[in-house]
């Protein structure tokens, strides 16, 4: 009863850390794609607003433009609401502080740099407005990036540990079980086998060679019992022989 309750329990442990284990692998596993996933578009469609407006600065050509802000969700969000860009982070609030506001001089130098008509002044606002925004912001899109593949190395570090907290309860389980079984065989051994087979070997000599039946059994349990009753028997049937041979 005591083996099959601790296996219960470890089992009962096992199943429930492994039900835990699943659901945060899967949490876990969707948040961290969707964080690089996302990361992954920002910086993308940066690269589209920095290849359009290359395109409009350089080539005199705003059709780039104005195709991304009609097709791109991002890129209109970048040119009329940058505050409203949602960016999935995670990790330590102080170093991904601020990256919102990253995109309000992007969106600042975009719309300076649009209306700018004469051609020979774009590159000069291109590359002291846009071109520090753009570098700085895809800096920390990278950062977010990198960020974001820590949190999975150190997600994954915490799934194997927590693959070892389920394993735990079994090999508890198991080991306390060969305890109790060796634990339980040495007292089936000490208390009754041995008594037994002492008993046995002395009814055996008594019989046989007609020696005393002397057998030792500290305990007061059956097999004490079985012993004085043994003993007064065999001192009976000696007490009368002797009266019959008298």
């Amino acid at each position: 009863m005591v083996l099959m309750l601790l296996l219960t329990v470890s089992g009962v442990i096992s199943i429930y850390e492994l039900v835990r284990m699943r659901t945060s692998v899967s949490g876990i596993i969707t948040n961290n794609v969707n964080n690089i996933a996302a990361s992954q578009e920002l910086l993308n469609m940066v690269q589209r607003v920095s290849y359009a407006m290359q395109e409009f600065t350089f080539n005199h050509n705003d059709a780039p433009m104005a195709k991304l802000a009609s097709s791109d969700s991002l890129v209109s969000k970048l040119l009329e609401h940058p505050n409203e860009l949602e960016l999935y982070m995670q990790g330590n609030s102080e170093s991904l502080a601020g990256i919102e506001n990253l995109f309000v001089p992007l969106h600042t130098a975009v719309h300076d740099l649009l209306l700018i008509e004469d051609s020979e002044k774009r590159p000069e606002a291109y590359f002291m407005t846009f071109a520090p925004a753009y570098h700085l912001l895809m800096q920390k899109l990278g950062n977010m990036v990198a960020l974001n593949q820590h949190e999975l190395r150190n997600n994954a570090a915490a799934i194997e540990q927590n693959r070892y907290r389920t394993v735990i309860p079994c090999i508890i389980a198991v080991f306390a079980g060969v305890v109790l079984i060796i634990m339980f065989n040495y007292f089936i051994m000490h208390y009754f086998a041995n008594p037994l087979i002492r008993i046995t070997h002395a009814i055996e000599n008594t019989v046989e060679y007609k020696s005393p039946f002397r057998v030792v059994v500290e305990s007061d349990d059956e097999v004490g019992q079985l012993n004085k009753a043994i003993t007064a028997l065999v001192a009976q049937v000696k007490k009368s022989g002797k009266t019959e041979r008298a």
